[in-house]
């Protein structure tokens, strides 16, 4: 029974034996399984936590790498922008003003203007060396951008963007490039790059290891080269560290455990799409270990129940494959919104979705703070802020169109903002659309910057408002000088109907043609004046000042005047008081202008039997030989209004009333005259009042020519009395003043009975009056009336008749009322005195001599090869040179002309006056042809230009084709006989 039990017993035994290492080997399999497992799983953790580390730094580094690519592309289309703006930008404080603007807009540090070799100057004159790293010479000159670190002493290091796409010169310096800069501490601040609770450290690097960003704690100082770093601080080979160059060279993105300082640092790289740039960051691995002992310590407890390690597992692996594709739909997220983005950074629309109820902004573009002058962020907080862009306060600004909006529906409109930065006024079209998006009605707005087609349809009207105002400008211009041409014009026609129907009478024949001939030389100036177009053009008028008479000057301006007084049945008044110096140095053109455009006006605006009067007066001037002169134009018309005289000498300023309305005339005259008075160095002012007439004052101030002051005294009458008899108190002590001067002694009245007793009691008394100067017209009897009774007394002293007017009608009846002598206002001490000569005797009233000026050589029998294709002009050329005792023959092309000077000999012709303009072969032709001859006498003979091209350039072209001189057309008798003197003496 014991051995049975003791059998039992052993067998039971070894069965227990049996199980134990079976249940052992069981438990080591699952131990070991389990270990496998934790093993298997801690190192799954591990290497997870390591790829999630490394994950989150890539992860990182992608967006900082966005944000710094953001910030170079934006930096970069700044310093294009601001480079073209600055070549369309004068003036020194213009351009600082625009960089402070540009910096405040950008935010960054510095402004370079910057030599290819490295020297630059700032916006407020700095000057210094920018010590780049790269080699930016050779890339502005290739016209690439820049973007590299620089050292400028003094400051740390700096982050350079420079673009060679702008030249020119800034106070003296001469730039290739301009260039901003912005401090490691601002480039870090913008890409904010943070991981592992700020204790990871970062580098934007070259591929050499050269920094370009430095974001580390600073426990290796200020770092410049990575490799350096590696070099001092770690156990890494050169091997190893030129493998992870070339790595970086590459471009590629891998991770490494590096030893720093005795201390283990996870290393992650990564290629940045800026340049050849490389992101890289170092985390301590006791801060990566923290969280894998951590999920230890959790695995820990987890492995006490395998099923739930196994569920971890899963779940871990489930977890993981979920955040990958979180991650790939968070990229393609990423990417479309970048890609959204830089489109609407690169158009000018600026795009809102709100929402219908609330007006909630859900999305804004964010060019709308370019655009707009306001941030995404303020219109996200109050979409209100968008009415604040209205210039000004007006209904549109009021009106909610939004609210019109339907589901599909489209509404436009137009909106002027003000840019909220700049300033600057802008012109937006707006497009808004009504949407439901997931059951929420959306309103979506589209705001097209239409700023740059506002602006060109303005300058497209400033250009046809321009084009308007040149025709006007024209026509005005024609106008004007129509005015002007027609009154020399009439006195040349009137004058020359009077010389045609008064043949007979030598005398007055004489008289219209020397008045016809004044007026043609006003009307000449006025043709020259015309042609000058550049002066015109551009005006600018030049003064010539010439020798000028002044009495001529008058005398002229009556002429000329006088069709329109005796049109207007007007009486015209002038006088001279107190000139001494009547020949003085000035513009006569200018000045007949001045004066013919006050008398034209006095004409035009005072009615029939009206008077109009000039009187002209010397004063003591300021400078050493020169005088000031003044002269009045008077009239009793119509006058001025107060307001009017204020704007009198606007352009095209002219009175409305019903009177002036039916006066033609373009309101420039008053205009001009103003401008030649001030060129002239004078003044001119105005006195007037409405229905009473008008009075312009014009000083003016004359060098007067000493060479002229002559002997005034008359030996003959020295000594002797004469008597002045005029209605006007000023004339006649003018005139009493200058008898002085001849060395008579003088009296004077008013009154012409009066004269008559003074005669009569002069004559008792013995005492005698030794002439006698009497106005025509006095208030108790006329001139010719005191003579006859002056002359019924016996006394048969000279008398002069005194008379502003034409004295041809009366002329028979005064000589035969014992008349000596005529003498016409204004008077000057020339006129008073030739006329006392004359009426003694000493000299003749009237010149016998020609017309034509006389010539100081002797040109008998000199011949002149004429070349003019004008039948008529040919006819006037040919009299005038005859009268002078030229032999003269013609061509009348310069073919012809060639083929005489081929066949004459020399001696044949001593001259040629050449026409340019002729059919068959030009003057210039011609020219070209006879200086080419063969016998040397043919060739040289001298040559005249005598054309109507008076403009520089064609007497510069007549010289250059080898003409010896030049006259104008019209011609000028006296130009004409001096220069044929000068050219033909022997």
């Amino acid at each position: 029974m014991r051995k049975m039990n003791s059998k039992n017993y052993n067998i039971k035994r070894k069965k227990r034996v049996r199980k134990k290492p079976l249940r052992i080997a069981v438990f080591a399999v699952l131990f070991i399984g389990i270990a496998v497992t934790v093993s298997q799983y801690f190192k799954f953790v591990s290497e997870t936590v390591y790829e999630e580390s490394v994950s989150h730094l890539t992860e990182v580094f992608h967006q900082s790498d966005n944000m710094l690519r953001e910030l170079t592309n934006k930096n970069l289309t700044y310093l294009h922008m601001w480079g073209e703006n600055l070549q369309h930008t004068a003036g020194e404080n213009e351009i600082r003003d625009y960089i402070e603007k540009a910096q405040e807009d950008a935010g960054f540090l510095e402004f370079y203007f910057l030599s290819a070799d490295g020297d630059y100057k700032t916006v407020t004159g700095e000057t210094g060396y920018l010590g780049l790293q790269e080699n930016m010479e050779e890339e502005i000159r290739k016209g690439n951008d820049v973007i590299t670190n620089a050292a400028v002493p003094g400051k740390s290091q700096l982050l350079v963007f420079a673009t060679p796409n702008a030249h020119g010169s800034y106070q003296g310096f001469e730039y290739d490039a301009i260039a901003i800069a912005y401090e490691n501490a601002d480039i870090v601040k913008v890409l904010d790059i943070s991981a592992f609770n700020g204790n990871a450290q970062s580098f934007v690097v070259h591929p050499d290891g050269r920094v370009v960003v430095d974001h580390s704690s600073g426990s290796w100082g200020n770092v410049y080269n990575f490799f350096g770093v590696l070099s001092e601080h770690s156990d890494m080979t050169e091997k190893e560290a030129l493998a992870l160059s070339e790595n970086f060279k590459a471009g590629q993105a891998d991770a490494m455990l590096v030893n720093l300082d005795g201390k283990n640092y996870y290393l992650v790289y990564e290629k940045s799409d800026v340049q050849d740039w490389i992101f890289l960051g170092l985390v301590n691995e006791d801060i990566v270990n923290a969280g894998m002992n951590s999920l230890q310590l959790s695995t820990l407890i987890l492995v006490v129940v395998v099923v739930l390690c196994i569920a971890s597992f899963f779940i871990g692996l489930m977890i993981q494959k979920n955040r990958s594709r979180l991650k790939k739909k968070d990229t393609e997220i990423l990417y479309r919104d970048e890609l959204f983005q830089k489109l609407s950074m690169n158009v000018d629309d600026v795009f809102l979705m709100l929402d219908a109820q609330t007006y909630q902004v859900d999305y804004v573009s964010p060019n709308a703070e370019k655009l707009l002058g306001i941030t995404v962020e303020q219109i996200r907080e109050d979409i209100c802020v968008l009415g604040k862009l209205y210039p000004k306060e007006t209904e549109a600004s009021k009106k909610n169109y939004l609210e019109e909006i339907r589901d599909q529906e489209q509404k436009e409109w137009d909106f002027e903002s003000l840019h909220q930065k700049t300033g600057e006024h802008r012109w937006f079209h707006i497009v808004a659309i009504g949407s439901v998006v997931n059951g929420k009605k959306k309103y979506i707005l589209v705001m097209s910057d239409r700023t740059s087609d506002k602006k060109m349809n303005q300058a497209l009207s400033e250009a046809v408002r321009a084009a308007e105002n040149a025709n006007r400008a024209k026509s005005t211009f024609l106008s004007n000088m129509s005015h002007d041409i027609r009154t020399p014009m009439n006195a040349i026609i009137g004058f020359a109907t009077l010389a045609a129907s008064s043949i007979e009478d030598r005398k007055k024949v004489r008289d219209y043609l020397g008045k016809i001939l004044s007026s043609s030389n006003h009307l000449l100036s006025l043709i020259n004046d015309i042609l000058d177009m550049s002066r015109i053009e551009s005006g600018k008028i030049q003064l010539e000042e010439t020798e000028v008479s002044l009495s001529d000057v008058l005398h002229d301006l009556k002429t000329i005047i006088s069709g329109q007084i005796h049109a207007k049945q007007l009486e015209l008044y002038m006088d001279a008081m107190d000139v001494t110096n009547e020949d003085v140095y000035c513009d006569k053109t200018r000045l007949n202008q001045v004066l013919l455009n006050l008398l034209s006006n006095a004409v035009k605006f005072t009615p029939a039997g009206g008077t109009v009067s000039v009187r002209l007066k010397q004063f003591p001037g300021i400078a050493k030989g020169s005088e000031l002169y003044e002269i009045r134009v008077k009239d009793n018309g119509i006058g001025m209004s107060p307001e009017f005289v204020q704007k009198i000498f606007s352009p095209f300023e002219r009175e409305r009333t019903s009177t002036v309305s039916r006066t033609q005339g373009t309101g420039l005259g008053m205009a001009i005259t103003k401008n030649i008075v001030d060129m002239m160095g004078g003044t001119i002012e105005v006195q007037t009042e409405q229905g009473k007439g008008t009075e312009f004052i014009v000083r003016l101030p004359f060098r007067i020519q000493p060479e002229h002051h002559r002997t005034e005294k008359i030996a003959e009458l020295e000594g002797l009395k004469a008597l002045v008899v005029d209605d006007d108190f000023n004339t006649c002590d003018s005139v009493t003043k200058m008898l002085v001067k001849v060395g008579m002694r003088s009296e004077w009245t008013l009154s012409g009975k009066e004269a008559v007793l003074r005669a009569r009691q002069s004559m008792e008394l013995g005492d005698a009056f030794h002439a006698y100067i009497i106005d025509w017209r006095l208030p108790d009897m006329n001139g010719i009336e005191v003579t006859r009774q002056i002359r019924s007394l016996g006394d048969d002293t000279p008398i002069i008749i005194l008379t502003a007017y034409d004295w041809s009608d009366i002329e028979v009846e005064a000589r035969a009322a014992g008349v000596t002598a005529f003498c016409a206002k204004p008077l000057f001490m020339s006129d008073i005195r030739e006329t006392l000569l004359a009426a003694i005797g000493q000299k003749q009233a009237e010149t016998e001599d020609s017309i034509l000026p006389a010539a100081g050589s002797n040109f008998k029998d000199r011949c002149i090869l004429l070349v003019e294709d004008n039948e008529l002009n040919r006819e006037i050329a040919v009299e005038i040179l005859n009268e002078y005792g030229f032999l003269v023959d013609t061509a009348e092309n310069g073919a012809v002309a060639v083929e005489k000077m081929k066949n004459s000999s020399p001696g044949d012709y001593d001259l040629v006056l050449m026409d340019v303009q002729m059919p068959v072969m030009n003057g210039y032709e011609a020219t070209k042809q006879i200086r080419a001859l063969d016998h040397p006498a043919l060739a040289g003979i001298t040559i005249l230009a005598m054309t109507a091209n008076a403009f520089d350039e064609d007497r510069k072209k007549a010289l250059e084709c080898g003409m010896d001189g030049f006259l104008s057309k019209p011609i000028v008798i006296e130009e004409l006989i001096t220069t044929l003197q000068n050219n033909l003496q022997d």
